[in-house]
């Protein structure tokens, strides 16, 4: 079955008549009429009743229109959106990202963004799965906190600084910052070994030559966090503060601990140089988000 013959079946329901669908597809009369019949013949059903007076549509007729209708507007759909895919103009983007950066960078952003926004969809994965899905399709691009294999393309978003959280009873409430030595001092709620906050805090600590007592290890920053609330200990995260806890950074020699962030995504990919628009976009906003007091990030600041 051809689109095209069902373009002029739905022409001449349209029009009426089968010369003013052949004037409006500029197919000659008998040529119309005889593709008709194949269509016809090739569908079993008899469409129009033939005869003297307008040309109508059989029962069967009836019923097969809106089917016709509903082919021909999913066909005109797939078309626009291949060339919409192959300008790259207007793409929809789908990201995949931990469920930290989800929430503290990538809603947000979807949120600065505006209508206009590219970003329509999000996945969430573990740290060390983000890269890996975009060789299955799952995502357009990904954010991850680790480099990005070599087969990929990729920016550095920013670096979101590591926080230890403490419960406004605690003794560290009212200093500006810790080290590495202090967190050998108290009891830690760390992360699991999947995220990317405790391996750049083991990888900071072994280099240092401490250690510290992971007296619990968290799946989700939340609970981390509720933990340290409940006076459990000083919990070790990236996130945005809750349950009034306070948040210090991890002062280094040369600087705060942090965590980087990359954005990667396969050069080969259709909307490659929109993956990277977006991508330039979301820099400039991490570096405005990451320069906010934690707990400040409003994510309401228009992007351009």
């Amino acid at each position: 079955m051809e689109l095209r013959v069902l373009e002029y079946f739905l022409s001449i329901v349209d029009l009426g008549s089968v010369t003013a669908a052949a004037h409006e597809v500029h197919v000659t009369q008998p040529s119309l009429s005889r593709q008709i019949r194949h269509l016809e013949r090739e569908l079993g059903l008899t469409l129009f009743r033939r005869g003297e007076g307008p040309l109508k549509l059989t029962p069967a007729g009836r019923a097969f229109l809106p089917v016709a209708r509903d082919v021909i507007a999913r066909a005109r759909l797939a078309r626009d959106t291949a060339r919409s895919m192959a300008s790259g103009a207007g793409v929809p983007l789908t990201v995949i990202a931990p469920p930290t950066t989800v929430t503290d960078v990538v809603a947000p952003f979807v949120v600065a963004s505006g209508p206009e926004g590219q970003i329509t969809d999000v996945v969430e994965a573990s740290p060390h799965g983000v890269y890996g899905a975009l060789s299955v399709g799952q995502a357009d691009f990904a954010i991850g906190t680790r480099p990005p294999p070599s087969d990929l393309s990729y920016v550095v978003l920013g670096q979101a600084c590591v926080w230890v959280q403490v419960a406004s009873g605690h003794p560290w409430a009212g200093r500006d910052h810790v080290t590495l030595e202090d967190l050998s001092t108290d009891r830690v709620i760390v992360m699991d070994e999947l995220h990317g906050v405790r391996r750049v805090l083991d990888e900071a600590v072994a280099k240092a030559g401490l250690g510290y007592n992971a007296s619990y290890v968290a799946r989700a920053p939340a609970v981390a966090q509720a933990l340290a609330a409940a006076g459990k200990g000083v919990c070790v995260v990236s996130d945005d503060p809750r349950f009034a806890l306070r948040s210090l950074p991890i002062r280094l020699a040369d600087g705060p601990l942090h965590v980087t962030l990359f954005g990667a995504w396969d050069s080969t990919h259709y909307a490659s140089a929109q993956i990277r628009s977006c991508l330039d976009r979301l820099t400039v906003f991490c570096r405005d988000l990451f320069a906010s007091p934690p707990g400040t990030k409003s994510g309401h600041t228009q992007v351009t």
